[in-house]
């Protein structure tokens, strides 16, 4: 008898920004209102890319802020181990 686990994917939203670079989410803090509020501006916001082929840093203070839920990784999913 199999017994399925929680799903491990993170349902919450955050808040962030796209890379000025390569155009991909950075994610900055939690939203922890779900959605009802709005996000307030950043006096000053620098922040550097994720990803390992970009890790361009800027300062995003006058970017629109957006909010995000992660995707579940799929980097490795169909590789023969």
């Amino acid at each position: 008898m199999r017994i399925t686990e929680w799903s491990k994917v993170d349902m919450k939203w955050y808040f962030g920004v796209l890379c000025q670079k390569c155009g991909s989410p950075i994610l900055f803090a939690l939203d922890r209102s779900d959605g009802a509020s709005v996000p307030a501006h950043a006096a000053k916001l620098v922040l550097t890319c994720s990803l390992a082929g970009c890790r361009h840093q800027a300062d995003y203070s006058g970017a629109t802020i957006s909010r995000f839920q992660k995707q579940p990784d799929v980097t490795n999913e169909g590789k023969n181990q």
